[in-house]
């Protein structure tokens, strides 16, 4: 296995960024009672998902962003749609 460049590294944390900001969101909309608990469910299930992805085959950086910001697109109009 050969060193990972500076390019992945740097998409592997910017994807890891936008899964973590999200799951705050998703226990932020939890707490203020946005959702209902069947959505915060469903998105901490997926969260986890892409976490474990992230955590496994962070290299594949297209993955891991593509990945991340549709976990975060997919949160975001589904609480908007829900709140």
């Amino acid at each position: 296995m050969s060193e990972p460049t500076p390019r992945q590294v740097l998409y592997a944390l910017v994807a890891l960024g936008f899964v973590l900001v999200e799951v705050v969101l998703v226990i932020g909309a939890a707490a203020a009672d946005l959702v209902p608990t069947w959505w915060t469910v469903t998105m901490a299930i997926a969260s986890a998902g892409v976490l474990l992805f992230l955590a496994f085959r962070w290299r594949k950086t297209a993955a891991a962003l593509l990945l991340s910001i549709g976990l975060f697109v997919v949160w975001t109009v589904g609480t908007l749609a829900l709140a």
